[in-house]
């Protein structure tokens, strides 16, 4: 039984056409399940599987003939989307540090690839969003806009289309990490004077050295969210990330 969560009924309908393509390639069908097998199998209505079923013939991926069933026309090179649905609450430290440390693996990543895979034109771009980020700090001027900016653009230079697109996908929850999650407006300064060194590193292409840093950064912001939960009394916060 696969569940589709709750949203509009023109959304629902195209999950659920996203749930039958995998299942199609998961079990090599030729012939799909009746409607209300289908509909029990996703847990929505009848008319919801019609909808779905109607995505896929336009796709050209099912034809449903009328008394015999909906057969499946074509396997390969299907267009299949992933949806994640998430919740985090900006003033949740539970939440807050397992959003670090799901930023910690997407980026370690990102770096490591961007080493890999940058051109020097990409590195120039790099550090053309640091040098815009440097003016930030000394100014004080859009911080969060340009720290984002810097981040966003070591994705981007990876080169690799399905993590940029993940990151895409996340940002509407990793974007709370440089806008004062639990309000602190200070939270990512300390990490921020390295973030020369690690732009220096991943130019040179010094994968050890950049990742020591950026592991640096990550740490001190864990750190602001431990020190802001022990001066608030909250419990049971150090079991959520290693120390």
């Amino acid at each position: 039984m696969v569940k589709i969560n709750n949203t509009v009924k023109e959304r629902k309908s195209l999950l659920v056409a996203e749930a039958i393509k995998k299942l199609i390639l998961e079990q090599d069908m030729e012939k799909l399940p009746a409607e209300y097998q289908l509909a029990s199998m996703f847990q929505v209505s009848r008319t919801i599987v019609r909808e779905a079923l109607r995505v896929l013939e336009l796709e050209g991926v099912t034809k449903t003939i009328h008394g015999s069933g909906t057969y499946v026309l074509r396997k390969n090179g299907l267009s299949i989307s992933f949806n994640i649905p998430l919740k985090v609450c900006s003033d949740n430290p539970k939440d807050i540090l397992e959003l670090l440390e799901v930023r910690r693996c997407l980026e370690s990543g990102a770096i490591k690839l961007a080493i890999q895979n940058a051109s020097k034109e990409q590195l120039e771009e790099l550090k053309t969003a640091f040098a815009d980020l440097e003016r930030s700090i000394e100014s004080h001027e859009k911080l969060s806009e340009m720290d984002e900016k810097f981040h966003r653009k070591i994705f981007e230079i990876a080169n690799n289309r399905i993590l940029q697109m993940v990151f895409e996908n996340l940002f509407s929850l990793l974007g709370i990490l440089w806008h004062s999650p639990l309000g602190l407006q200070d939270f990512g300064d300390r990490g921020l004077p390295y973030h020369k060194e690690l732009c220096d590193s991943i130019v040179r292409r010094d994968l050890t050295k950049a990742l020591e840093v950026y592991e640096k950064i990550i740490d001190l912001d864990i750190e602001d969210v431990k020190d802001y939960v022990q001066k608030q009394g909250v419990k049971d916060c150090d079991k959520i990330s290693k120390s």
